[in-house]
């Protein structure tokens, strides 16, 4: 009898408990796959944006101009609405209804960034006064370093994913407005003023042509570097980390702590502050201002978006993700797009993440591992692909490197039906096929390749158009 109460206990106790349980695993596992659908839902839809960022960049013979990339970043938001309304069942006409969920949108391209996020409207119609918050395109907004010391001495630095920068401001009180690339002078080979060479590891030297646009890169190059260091002193001692302020005038206290690297000469160019290596006082000073500049911006965004949440339809109260080292290399060494989402219910939670997709395919950037190269044999390839080296061995050179968009299939402009290809050689099917490594190991080059590779790399940076460039350096020193 004992035995028998002792079985109705245990069944009406564990029983309930265990249903309970049950319910509560499964609204777990719904919580996590319905999690795992949105980050699916959030990624494809910035995918796609890139994607329509890169189409439209590509075809678009103005898309270097300042108004042009406003109007492809405005037809990439519509795209990632539409794509992500999409994905949750929506219809496109509704997109609009996913976008409060949306705190903001960065697109970091060459040498700037533009915030898509909420903003006050104010207006007047029909005689009623309308005020309220939507979702608009900043504007654009440089990776800019304000270094002063006084009203005399009062510089701004625009900095680049590479080493061009756009320089103006005050220097004992004469003004100066010049844009040029930073290059290691002790790299190139130079008689009387005009460059010749460009030195490689191992004794070798590229010998640069008179007409080829490799040979122009690195003359101008000299001349705007030697130009810092030879006739602006004063520029290179007020371009320091100390010197740096913030848009409110205040000095950054980021750069305080350490009072040797508050002395740093940001723009002092040598072998041992090469604009080109990562490792260099200019590449690491450049990324701190980039990257506090995004997070300075997009945390202003945060704060409107959480104050007025309740005026774009939500009560949302967005933490800002926190971004990982892995992340910020990636956004400060490359055009990108970084969506954010927020408040969207996923079973006892609520969904708050981010997405950084990587534009390759854009007219912003040359980026030194997007450079394909052409041989003899009808092909293109990597420069680390084993079969280049082997036709270079058999062959001989007669390699000419373009930026990977050039071999991109294109809609024909008058014949929406055909395609169009500005390099029509094939894919080297064994990079295809080896997926080999983007991130190239220039020790292991030969000095064959190593030549063709700068030659390359200097001809697609001069050819580069600057979205922002002030006034040309070239013109006015000679």
């Amino acid at each position: 009898m004992k035995l028998q109460n002792m079985t109705v206990i245990f069944s009406i106790i564990i029983i309930p408990v265990t249903l309970i349980l049950s319910a509560y695993i499964g609204i777990q596992m719904d919580t996590v796959l319905s999690a795992q659908k949105y980050d699916t839902a959030l990624m494809g839809a910035t995918h796609d944006a890139v994607a329509a960022f890169e189409l439209n960049t590509i075809s678009n013979k103005y898309s270097t101009n300042a108004d042009s990339v406003r109007r492809d970043i405005k037809a990439a938001i519509n795209t990632f609405s539409t794509s992500l309304a999409t994905k949750f069942g929506m219809s496109g006409a509704s997109s609009n209804s996913v976008m409060p969920y949306i705190p903001a949108l960065v697109f970091t391209l060459y040498d700037g960034y533009y915030i898509y996020s909420p903003h006050e409207y104010n207006y007047e119609a029909s005689g009623e006064q309308k005020t309220g918050y939507e979702h608009i395109l900043k504007p654009y907004i440089h990776y800019t370093g304000r270094y002063k010391k006084d009203k005399d001495n009062d510089i701004v630095v625009n900095y680049s994913l590479d080493n061009y920068v756009t320089i103006y401001g005050y220097i004992n009180g004469k003004y100066i407005s010049y844009s040029g690339y930073l290059i290691d002078i002790n790299k190139l080979v130079v008689n009387n003023g005009n460059v010749v060479g460009y030195k490689l590891k191992g004794g070798d030297n590229l010998i640069l042509s008179e007409n080829d646009s490799a040979k122009k890169y690195y003359q101008e190059a000299y001349n705007f570097t030697n130009w810092i260091l030879k006739e602006e002193p004063s520029l290179i001692s007020l371009v320091t980390p100390g010197n740096a302020i913030r848009s409110d005038g205040t000095r950054y206290e980021e750069f305080q702590d350490d009072a040797k690297y508050a002395r740093k000469q940001i723009l002092n160019i040598s072998s041992d502050n090469d604009p080109e290596d990562r490792a260099s006082d200019f590449v690491q000073h450049k990324r701190e201002i980039m990257r506090l500049s995004i997070q300075e911006n997009l945390n202003n965004a945060i704060k409107v978006y959480n104050e007025h949440s309740p005026s774009l339809g939500t009560h949302s109260n967005f933490k800002m993700p926190i971004l990982t080292e892995d992340d910020w290399e990636k956004i400060l060494t490359n055009v990108n797009m970084i969506s954010f989402m927020e408040g969207m219910p996923v079973g006892t939670k609520i969904y708050n993440n981010y997405t950084i997709v990587t534009s390759t395919q854009n007219k912003q950037y040359i980026n030194p591992n997007s450079i394909y190269f052409v041989d003899n044999t009808d092909t293109y390839h990597r420069i680390n692909c084993p079969v280049l080296a082997d036709n270079v061995i058999r062959n001989g050179s007669g390699l000419t490197g373009y930026k990977s968009i050039d071999f991109r299939r294109l809609p024909d402009a008058e014949n929406k039906t055909k395609y169009t290809y500005k390099r029509e050689e094939y894919a080297c099917y064994t990079c295809i096929v080896n997926s080999l490594d983007e991130d190239v190991s220039l020790e292991e080059l030969s000095s064959t390749l190593l030549k063709e590779y700068y030659r390359a790399l200097a001809k697609e940076r001069y050819e580069l158009d600057k979205v922002t460039k002030m006034i040309d350096f070239t013109k006015t020193h000679k």
